[in-house]
């Protein structure tokens, strides 16, 4: 596509190849995120024509974004990813739910690097070659390189009260 179009994929805080600040110098909640992003648009003069190609979180992200920019939007490509609350009598998945609610779920997160090594072995249609894992593995080599990844999945607003809720619920 970049023969067309130009391209930007933002990495977000915390994940992949950038900067990995702890919780005293970041906020990692879905507000947050959004700021970030509108903040990327901003600097590199982008206003018009976007297309959002959204997947997981960065769906939330980008819906939420697009909910105080839609003038600036000119398509939405959605993968995987929703931009509203847990339909009734669905629930979490129990991974994400194991992760988010209990004193187990950051050490394994954390700890074991449980999160990413499932993501890059169950989230595909095929598997992936090892030099392929080990690049989607290698920003999260240590405890600290895992926090986003933790903070991600303990965003996910399930009541009201929660951080990220009354976002979501404006987006929905």
């Amino acid at each position: 596509l970049r023969d067309a179009y130009r391209i930007v994929v933002p990495d977000h805080v915390g994940c992949g190849l950038s900067d990995k600040p702890d919780d005293s110098r970041y906020v990692y909640h879905l507000a947050r995120r959004v700021e970030d992003l509108d903040a990327l648009l901003e600097h590199l003069d982008i206003r018009r024509d976007i297309t959002l190609v959204l997947h997981d979180w960065g769906g939330m992200i980008g819906m939420a974004w697009a909910d105080r920019h839609p003038e600036r939007v000119k398509r939405i490509v959605v993968l995987n990813t929703a931009a509203f609350h847990l339909m009734p009598g669905k629930r979490l998945p129990w991974s994400l739910w194991l992760v988010r609610n209990t004193p187990l779920g950051p050490l394994l997160v954390r700890g074991l690097n449980a999160f990413s090594r499932g993501a890059v072995c169950a989230c595909t249609v095929r598997p992936l070659s090892a030099d392929v894992r080990a690049a989607y593995l290698a920003p999260y080599a240590s405890w600290d390189n895992r926090l986003a990844v933790l903070r991600f999945v303990q965003d996910i607003p399930l009541r009201p009260g929660e951080p990220s809720y009354e976002l979501v619920t404006q987006v929905q």
